[in-house]
């Protein structure tokens, strides 16, 4: 057995394994909240043609991630199953976060159909590889909420420091949208291949025991019908639509609900990683005291009512805005780490069932869920602005008919999130696999496998 993996791993070993976290962030939030903005504000795109190639595209690329899952599963070489992934993601996300970022006037749907493709494919292998890292280092139930909550930091490091450069060079006045997005593309282009050489240089894997072969389509499609799986499935695609929409509509919802400057919208994306920074050691604490599935679902509740407080926030008022933006980011650390951590265990409790390792496939659904979820949002939420009449071009908030699609940004930003969080901790709490039946996973698993007892 690891001795490595008994005593536990030091610090500097979390952080070397946590930092891909970094990029990961720095890419996936601009992609959200900035790039569909800048393609149909600047760039002229279609305000629904946005939508719908961002939700083609995602739920596209969702099909990559089982058939890339089983395959990391099922081969192992000289340095581990894992671990070289970490650098072929490399070149994948920084070339197609350049064209994405770096796009000029006269793109069309097809240049912004293949790039996003691609920016999601490196997404998927360097996620999944770095994700499946993580659960099999350790196998304790209480360590792996403790390595999680070190990956969330990360990334909310990765998220400050990409909203934090088109703020500093808005303070020196550099404040074009093509400036702004060309910032966080070099953001990512020099810190994706940095992290990831840390992590490989600094980390090794475990020994895989288990013999059975558990990853084709049919184990793929098996695996959601278990019922602890599913569970986490649930929260992961109620909690990924819910954050999907707040994201999408941040940059519309506060600059004319609102009535803030870009600049103010970028502070208040600084704020909400900036607490989910400060208290994810506390999420970590409470999932440790109370049980992961029990922690999630007090997030949830939390996120239900911070946005309850930033409805009833006066528009202009910066400082009961930002209040309620700090309280929603203190829920994002743990909506994002816990479900992690459950699905590290929820393989351990497969592993005995079946004797299969199925840590990337079961990390692929995870990846998966949370797509379909982001996916919908941009695809869903920009038809509905279409609907209403949403005008992008319209930033007078007080204007003849700008009172509808106000309104509706109220509905669609507040409402529909909140409904999405209350039933997510619905299904957290009655989840099955807590702390004391993975420790009896453990023991049954320690005597199976003739090693000492772990978590």
């Amino acid at each position: 057995m690891n001795t490595q993996a008994r005593r536990g791993l030091s610090r500097a070993q979390i952080g070397a394994l946590v930092a891909p976290a970094t990029a990961l962030a720095a890419l996936s939030l601009p992609l959200v909240v900035y790039l569909p903005e800048y393609y149909t504000a600047s760039l002229g795109l279609n305000l629904a043609l946005v939508g719908t190639i961002f939700m083609v595209v995602r739920s596209a690329d969702i099909g990559f991630d089982p058939l890339f899952g089983a395959f990391m599963d099922r081969h192992q070489t000289r340095l581990g199953r894992y671990r070289p992934w970490l650098l072929l993601a490399c070149p994948v996300i920084m070339l197609s976060i350049a064209m994405l970022f770096m796009a000029r006037p006269g793109v069309g749907a097809a240049y912004l159909a293949v790039w996003l493709g691609v920016a999601y494919v490196g997404y998927s292998i360097l996620s999944l590889a770095q994700m499946s890292l993580v659960a099999n280092v350790s196998h304790d139930y209480n360590e792996r909420s403790s390595i999680y909550a070190w990956w969330q930091s990360a990334f909310a490091i990765g998220m400050m420091a990409a909203m934090l450069a088109p703020k500093l060079l808005a303070s020196i006045g550099v404040q074009t949208p093509a400036q702004r997005m060309a910032a966080m593309a070099w953001l990512v282009i020099i810190a994706a291949p940095i992290a990831c050489l840390v992590a490989f240089f600094s980390v090794r894997e475990r020994p895989v025991r288990e013999t059975e072969n558990r990853h084709g389509l049919r184990d793929y499609l098996a695996l959601t019908g278990h019922s602890t799986v599913r569970r986490v499935l649930t929260c992961e695609a109620l909690m990924g639509l819910a954050s999907g929409t707040t994201s999408t509509l941040a940059i519309f919802f506060f600059t004319r609900a609102k009535e803030l400057s870009h600049a103010d919208v970028g502070v208040l994306l600084i704020a909400n990683a900036l607490a989910s920074l400060v208290t994810t050691g506390l999420w970590s604490r409470l999932a440790r005291s109370i049980g992961k599935h029990r922690a999630l679902a007090a997030a949830c509740l939390l996120n239900a009512l911070a946005l309850c407080v930033m409805a009833i926030a006066p528009a202009g008022n910066f400082t009961r805005i930002i209040t309620a933006q700090l309280m929603v980011g203190t829920c994002y650390g743990a909506v994002s780490l816990l479900p992690r951590a459950m699905m590290a265990d929820i393989n351990d409790q497969l592993r005995l069932a079946n004797r299969a390792d199925q840590t990337a496939l079961l990390y692929s659904l995870l990846i998966s869920i949370w797509k379909i979820g982001q996916a919908l949002s941009v695809g869903l939420i920009f038809w509905a602005l279409a609907l209403i009449g949403f005008d992008v071009h319209q930033t007078a908030p007080h204007a003849p008919g700008a009172r509808a699609g106000i309104e509706g940004l109220y509905g669609l930003y507040i409402g529909l999130p909140i409904m999405l969080c209350l039933a997510s901790a619905w299904v957290a709490w009655r989840y099955p696999l807590t702390r004391e039946r993975h420790a009896e996973i453990m023991q049954e698993l320690a005597i199976r496998d003739g090693t000492p007892a772990e978590g």
